[in-house]
């Protein structure tokens, strides 16, 4: 954790973690700052995004509970696209849900900002496989636990329907490929559990 004036960022960095959202709101409770930034151990924020968010807290009165952030996704080394999160917020404004793929549920008016964190979601293909085993054990126990219902028309076309959803976007066959087997080992993993 690392704390300026009445900023504090923390990076979540701990090995296998089995509740993201639990570990998040564990440390946003030890908090003593106004505002959290919430950073996982692959990302990064540039120079441009630490001075607009120092800018947007530091602007009073300010208005807002929480600010969408942009991603650039890195992957094997070559940025592929976008996406954003919310992951500054004041303290008391909100909880994490979700064991993983967790989402901080802010209450309040909530701006986008302009600049980027950068994401660097693979550095080889064996990591991202085996981190994408690990998410995928924790995915199917979430969905169990929201009631999803897997059936072999969510395991063959889930994949399908996310593989073509992310060469949409323009992120490369391989990220598209790998987000598909995503899909298809959550799927897979919920069906052989509620079986």
């Amino acid at each position: 954790m690392i704390q300026k004036n009445n900023l504090e960022i923390i990076t979540l960095d701990k090995k296998n973690i089995s509740n993201f959202s639990l570990e998040r709101n564990n440390l946003l409770e030890k908090s003593k700052s106004d505002w959290i930034l919430f950073l996982d151990k692959d990302e990064i924020v540039t120079n441009e995004l630490k001075n607009e968010i120092v800018n947007e807290i530091n602007n009073l009165p300010n208005k807002y509970e929480g600010y969408y952030i942009k991603r650039r996704i890195k992957f094997l080394s070559k940025i592929i696209g976008h996406d954003r999160v919310l992951r500054l917020a004041k303290k008391n404004s909100g909880k994490w849900v979700r064991r993983v793929h967790e989402v901080w549920q802010v209450k309040g008016p909530i701006k986008q900002l302009k600049n980027y964190i950068i994401h660097t979601t693979a550095q080889n293909l064996h990591d991202y496989i085996e981190k994408i085993n690990f998410q995928s054990d924790l995915h199917a126990l979430e969905n169990n636990k929201e009631g999803k219902k897997a059936n072999l028309g969510k395991i063959i076309f889930y994949p399908i329907l996310k593989l073509i959803y992310n060469l949409l976007l323009g992120r490369g066959f391989e990220f598209s490929l790998m987000q598909s087997l995503h899909s298809f080992l959550s799927w897979t993993k919920l069906y052989f559990l509620q079986a």
